[in-house]
């Protein structure tokens, strides 16, 4: 049935719930799912993607797309007579020249399953149920992305009438292709004739105490007219019509120092367009890439403002292209090819496992960077040199290859005039451990999580760090006294030691090195070096921390230096991972503090450091020294 067939809108039966033993009210679906630094409009992207992604088709390449469109007087009436409300405290009218946000995937599942809440055995599908009737559904075996719990609130959260229209075409449980059409909304509570009502609300078909949704040639029809796309052929999939969308700054993440995009509708179009796009980009990038082998992206992925098509992959790829080289070397690795990975400058990318007790919990991909021969992209939103939301090691899990976050887990600044990426695979094998660790959001794992999945994290991040600084970031060599004609630059005096030794008393001060005597050559002393005595321990504190000291001389060199404690502890097969030196309570005595982890040493002076150490762990302590002013 066309849409010019379907004539006047007849209005949906409303059901609002009312409160019922352990019912939720709708406003705190939120705070039940938790928090996230990510923008309303971030969150809305990432999480429908995602379910997208998990409910695709076996053979059958999904579509994600977006469309922002300003509607007209005739659609806006269509709205207010087919989702008709009698609550007291109504949503209220829409404005004149509204904007609908029309989400949709296909090559998808649909919203199929039960239309009803009767249980459904083993695997049979329940995404109706999931979506429509419930609040959160968690998915935690590793293989999809996303829930129908954060996700769904998102998209309610960000129509600033908390109302959503569905319409989804699938097989129902006869094998037969059928369209389905409902509406519901997540508002606040509020009391009627004495009786509680929960703030949810549905518009379908009534039937006694449940609501069905709109099913068939009917549902086809409202559909047609209410939706820019539609379904072809034997398509299947879901939309969702966002009705009068959140344009305001705080919901599109606009930061203070951009325009702001509510003077006037052009201005939130176009900052919606902005938004929109970078998102995907910054957090859908694995979609745009290219298997190897092949020419089709594993998920085609579209942006529309008011009917017109927005690129998202600019002609100058730009550093898209360097992520995708990751990815794709992964991706390579795993399926056993022969093919040689490269970055469009030629250089070659190289995969590690990343391991655990023998057992790989994933693989890492080293990109780097050679940025003089680089062209790059004007506002380029995935380099992290350019846009600071954007740091150098992109997570994702094995599965859905979508980003969970980037994370700036090495402090060190590159070499000069190198640069590098990281990608970080985990292994299928794993995904379901790393899933239980995520938030609602699925922006992190979460190391704190507890119990082996936060051993897994903090393993991982332990094995990462040292893997990149072994392959980016060697350490320099120590030169010996005798190759006096070599000019050296930060030495480093290396203390592995795994616990400190207790205080006892000597007959020196216990701030210097033993007597070495007169016998040191001319040519060491012109050597910078640090000569440091074993750490001690001075104290341990209830909590199990323990407060240590390391006394040290600089010996050679100028007549002072800047010399630098870090302190890491010690973890799986001698892998350190460094302490944040705020946590180390760092106090020089007989040397002036430029920093809480560096001081300027007189050369000749003893001098005594101390931090406090993390409970119950090795500890490995390293000092260097450099020249005052920086250069080595």
């Amino acid at each position: 049935m066309s849409a010019s067939a379907l004539g006047a809108i007849e209005p949906l039966d409303w059901f609002p719930k009312q409160f019922q033993p352990g019912d939720m009210d709708s406003t705190g679906g939120d705070r039940l799912l938790g928090r996230t630094e990510l923008s309303p409009l971030e969150i809305l992207i990432r999480e429908t993607a995602q379910n997208s992604w998990d409910a695709r088709r076996d053979g059958r390449k999904s579509t994600y797309g977006l469309h922002l469109r300003r509607i007209d007087w005739r659609m806006r009436a269509d709205l207010a007579r087919l989702l008709p409300d009698n609550e007291p405290v109504p949503a209220g009218g829409l404005p004149d020249n509204p904007y609908v946000l029309e989400i949709y995937d296909r090559g998808t599942t649909g919203l199929n399953g039960p239309v009803t809440l009767r249980p459904v055995l083993g695997d049979n599908p329940r995404n109706f149920q999931d979506l429509i009737l419930k609040v959160g559904v968690p998915r935690d075996d590793g293989k999809g992305g996303g829930t129908y719990g954060l996700g769904k609130t998102a998209s309610y959260a960000f129509s600033q009438r908390g109302t959503v229209v569905y319409w989804t075409r699938c097989f129902n449980e006869q094998g037969v292709l059928e369209h389905r059409l409902i509406a519901s909304a997540f508002r606040d509570s509020y009391v009627e004739a004495g009786v509680q009502f929960t703030g949810r609300h549905w518009w379908g078909v009534r039937d006694g105490d449940t609501i069905l949704p709109l099913i068939g040639d009917a549902a086809e029809a409202l559909g047609s007219r209410l939706f820019a796309r539609g379904y072809e052929d034997d398509e299947t999939g879901t939309s969702m019509l966002i009705v009068d969308p959140d344009l305001t700054r705080e919901s599109l993440g606009a930061t203070d120092d951009e325009e702001d995009p509510v003077l006037d509708l052009a201005t939130q179009a176009t900052t919606f367009a902005a938004k929109a796009r970078s998102a995907i980009r910054v957090h859908l990038w694995p979609k745009l890439i290219t298997l190897p082998d092949t020419d089709e992206p594993p998920m085609e992925l579209l942006l529309e403002i008011d009917n017109s098509r927005q690129r998202l992959i600019d002609a100058e790829i730009g550093t898209l292209a360097l992520w995708g080289a990751g990815l794709n070397a992964i991706r390579a690795h795993r399926a056993r090819t022969d093919a040689s990975i490269k970055t469009p400058q030629g250089f070659p990318v190289h995969v590690v496992p990343i391991t655990r007790y023998q057992q790989t919990l994933g693989h890492l991909a080293f990109v780097q960077r050679f940025q003089a021969l680089e062209r790059t992209a004007e506002h380029d939103d995935l380099d992290p040199t350019r846009n600071p939301a954007i740091s150098r090691i992109a997570l994702m899990r094995g599965q859905p290859e979508l980003i969970v976050a980037t994370v700036d887990w090495i402090a060190q600044t590159p070499l000069e005039g190198l640069e590098w990426l990281a990608v970080y695979k985990s292994a299928d094998d794993w995904d379901a451990v790393y899933a239980r660790t995520e938030p609602p959001a699925h922006d992190s794992w979460i190391a704190s999580s507890g119990g082996e999945e936060g051993l897994v994290v903090k393993a991982t991040r332990t094995k990462i760090i040292s893997a990149i600084r072994e392959a980016l970031y060697p350490e320099p060599a120590v030169i010996q006294p005798a190759q006096e004609r070599v000019r050296t630059g930060a030495l480093s005096r290396r203390l592995g030691a795994l616990l400190p030794t207790p205080h006892e008393p000597r007959t020196d001060t216990g701030l210097g090195p033993p007597d070495r005597g007169d016998r040191r050559s001319r040519a060491s002393a012109r050597i910078r070096r640090i000569e440091a005595s074993p750490p001690r321990l001075i104290a341990t504190y209830e909590d199990g921390r323990q407060r240590q000291s390391v006394g040290f001389v600089v010996q050679g060199g100028p007549a002072q230096s800047l010399v630098r404690i870090s302190v890491s502890v010690v973890g799986d097969e001698g892998v350190h991972e460094p302490l944040d030196v705020d946590e180390l309570e760092v106090q020089w005595i007989g040397a002036d503090a430029s920093s809480p982890s560096t001081a300027v040493a007189a050369n000749g002076v003893p001098v005594v450091v101390q931090f406090t150490g993390t409970a119950r762990r090795a500890l490995r302590i390293d000092l260097s020294a450099e020249d005052v002013d920086g250069d080595h």
